[in-house]
């Protein structure tokens, strides 16, 4: 550790992910972020030369995934292993296994809330470094059908998945589909369900989906866009309510779903 804090190295093939990361964990006063790679390789040579405590690892990336590091980290005899947290938007059961097994001390599931990962890493950080923790995971192994579609569909208009609204909209989504209704109600019933959830206030969540929103409507695929919500889209043009966008997304899986059976 560095003064009393732990030395995070981040490693993510997309940049805008690894800068959230990296801002939100630097801001933590007991971490401290030592450096960011975005490839497998680039990732050893950092290890190597900064001798982490913890390494928060993407899977899928170029020249050498996750899987490869971690298996050079376990091979490595290091005197002070490394733990390893593995986010991964992969949510397949099998996946986590495989990766678990190889030696990652913690996986957890992409979208996630980032005071989430400070938590894990500062339990990771304090366990002794020659004991095995017993496999874990957050997310995939229990991951629902709704929420499974509602987070495919967000991808797919292009929602980024660092942020907060990304959640929050997911959340929404998957409420719509158990219960309709409950939108005719979004100000005094969905929003203050969500924020009790993830322990914010109602106004941010509204905000945070409005960014979410917007931010899909100004990066977003234009021909998925214009599938969904009709060839009206224009960035220059007025977006949908965040009731509108969740219900026109709940509909959709919906349709999905009748024509799949």
């Amino acid at each position: 550790m560095l003064e009393n804090r732990i030395c995070v190295v981040i490693v993510d093939d997309n940049v805008e992910f690894t800068a959230v990361v990296e801002e939100f964990l630097s801001r933590q006063p007991d971490m401290a972020v030592m450096g960011v790679a975005y490839n497998g390789k680039a990732a050893i040579g950092l290890i190597e030369e900064v001798r982490p405590d913890v390494v928060v690892l993407d899977v899928v990336m170029p020249h050498l995934d996750g899987l490869g590091v971690i298996e050079y980290i376990s091979a490595a005899g290091f005197a002070r292993r490394p733990r390893i947290v593995v986010v991964s938007a992969i949510g397949l059961e099998t996946t986590a296994a495989s990766i678990l097994a190889a030696g990652a001390d913690y996986y957890l599931a992409k979208p996630f809330d980032l005071t989430v990962l400070a938590e894990r890493i500062r339990r990771l950080a304090a366990i002794p470094p020659d004991i095995r923790l017993p496999i874990r995971q957050s997310g995939p192994a229990h991951i629902s059908s709704s929420e499974f579609e509602a987070s495919r569909a967000l991808r797919e208009i292009g929602v980024p998945a660092n942020l907060k609204g990304y959640v929050y909209l997911r959340d929404a989504i998957i409420l719509a589909l158990g219960e309709g209704d409950m939108l005719a109600s979004i100000t005094h019933v969905v929003y203050p369900s969500i924020a009790r959830r993830h322990n914010t206030t109602a106004s941010r969540v509204e905000r945070s989906m409005r960014h979410a929103i917007e931010t899909a409507w100004m990066r977003g695929d234009i021909n998925t866009l214009n599938e969904v919500f009709g060839h009206t889209v224009d960035a220059d043009k007025g977006r949908p309510t965040n009731s509108a966008f969740i219900a026109r997304i709940a509909d959709k899986i919906r349709l999905d779903r009748a024509t799949a059976r």
